[in-house]
């Protein structure tokens, strides 16, 4: 299912660059370096979530997911976490989109070590 998240940048150059103007080289390093382990343990949480079924509590999760990926300039990321938490009704619909947000955490998790490597 290709939709607007999709067509986001993993990494939103122009936030990354801001950061790094706000913060310095190293402290945006030590700030992405957060983003796996966060982005894991809000996945794993939406995932107990959608076991019990319930929806309130998928979407918090969500939340959190879209505020600390929009934070770190992850785009995508954010736009399909505020999918989940704003726009899809039920818990099938979640479900159904749950491939696309693995993808996309792995895929910017990759994204941030190729930047940090750069460094």
């Amino acid at each position: 299912m290709d939709t607007v998240a999709e067509r986001d940048p993993l990494l939103d150059s122009e936030q990354i660059e801001l950061l790094r103007d706000a913060l310095g080289d190293e402290e945006l390093l030590r700030m992405l370096s957060q983003l796996p382990a966060a982005a894991s343990d809000t996945l794993q949480r939406i995932r107990e979530c959608l076991a019990a079924a319930d929806l309130a509590e998928t979407r918090k999760a969500a939340h959190v997911l879209k505020g600390f990926s929009s934070s770190l300039g992850a785009a995508r990321l954010s736009a399909i976490a505020c999918e989940i938490e704003l726009e899809l009704a039920t818990i099938a619909d979640v479900e159904a989109r749950m491939p696309a947000l693995s993808e996309t955490i792995e895929a910017t998790i990759a994204a941030v070590a190729a930047m940090q490597a750069r460094s």
